[in-house]
C-alpha cells in the first residue's frame, strides 16, 4: 500500500527508502575511510620507527680470501682479516672491539685475538725492515661509528694479547675461528633503547692453509704473508 502525505500527495515511502541508502552508504564510506587512516596510520608507524627509530642492527661479514703474517716487532702472530660492518638499522651503532677466536684442529690449540690495527694502503707491497726503520704501514684500531643503513670494510690486524713461542698457526693446516664484537648503542629513550638493542652475531668460519714453504717461519718474518682460504661462513 502506498501511503501519500495529506494534503501534498507526496510519496513517503520513497522517501523513506532513499534515506535509508544514503545512510547505509554514508556507514559504509566512513567505515572504508577509518579502515584506510588505520591503515596509513600504521604504515606511517613502521615507517617512523624503520627510518629514525630503529636501533643499529649490526651484522658481520668476511670474504673467502683472509691472510696469515707474522709482525717482527715482538714476533706476534697476526690474523689479517678483511670485515664488513653492515648497520641494516636507522640509528648508529659504535663497535667498540672486534675479536677472534683461532683453534687448530689438528693440535686442538685455542688462541684469541684481538683487532689492534687497521691495514693502510701499500701493507701487502710493503716488506718488513727494522734495520731500515721500514714497517708495513697501519694505523691503530679505534671504535667504529657505523652509522644508520649503512656499512664499514677495512682490513684489519688481530693480534694475540701476548706472545707464545707456540704457534696456533705453525703452518698448513685447518682452523675453526669465530669473529665477536661488542657493540655500544645509542641510549637517547632510556628503556626503549635497552628493550629494543640487540646483540651482534658471531661469526663462525673455518680457514684452510695450503701446503707451506719450509722456511714458511723466515719467510713470515721478513714481511711476507700467505693466504688463507675460508670455508662454510655463518652466524650462530
Amino acid at each position: 500500500m502506498v501511503r501519500r502525505s495529506a494534503g501534498t500527495g507526496f510519496d513517503t515511502t520513497d522517501e523513506t527508502s532513499q534515506t535509508a541508502r544514503e545512510v547505509a552508504s554514508f556507514g559504509t564510506a566512513t567505515i572504508l575511510t577509518g579502515i584506510v587512516s588505520m591503515v596509513a596510520l600504521v604504515f606511517s608507524g613502521l615507517s617512523l620507527y624503520e627510518t629514525v627509530l630503529k636501533q643499529a642492527n649490526l651484522h658481520l661479514y668476511v670474504p673467502d680470501t683472509i691472510a696469515y703474517t707474522r709482525d717482527p716487532n715482538g714476533s706476534f702472530e697476526v690474523i689479517v682479516l678483511p670485515v664488513t660492518v653492515a648497520n641494516s638499522g636507522a640509528r648508529d651503532g659504535v663497535v667498540s672491539a672486534l675479536k677472534l677466536q683461532v683453534k687448530n684442529e689438528e693440535t686442538g690449540l685455542t688462541r684469541e685475538f684481538a683487532a689492534s690495527f687497521i691495514a693502510a694502503p701499500g701493507y701487502f707491497s710493503t716488506k718488513e725492515d727494522y734495520t731500515k726503520g721500514q714497517s708495513r704501514p697501519k694505523t691503530a684500531f679505534a671504535p667504529l661509528n657505523i652509522p644508520g643503513r649503512s656499512a664499514f670494510t677495512g682490513t684489519l690486524l688481530f693480534y694475540p694479547k701476548k706472545y707464545s713461542e707456540k704457534r696456533v698457526v705453525p703452518g698448513a693446516g685447518k682452523f675453526s675461528m669465530t669473529l665477536s664484537a661488542a657493540m655500544d648503542t645509542v641510549q637517547d629513550m632510556g628503556t626503549i633503547d635497552r628493550f629494543w638493542s640487540t646483540d651482534i652475531e658471531p661469526l663462525n668460519f673455518s680457514a684452510s692453509l695450503p701446503a707451506v714453504s719450509r722456511f714458511f717461519s723466515a719467510q713470515m718474518m721478513t714481511g711476507r704473508s700467505t693466504r688463507m682460504f675460508v670455508e662454510n661462513s655463518s652466524s650462530n
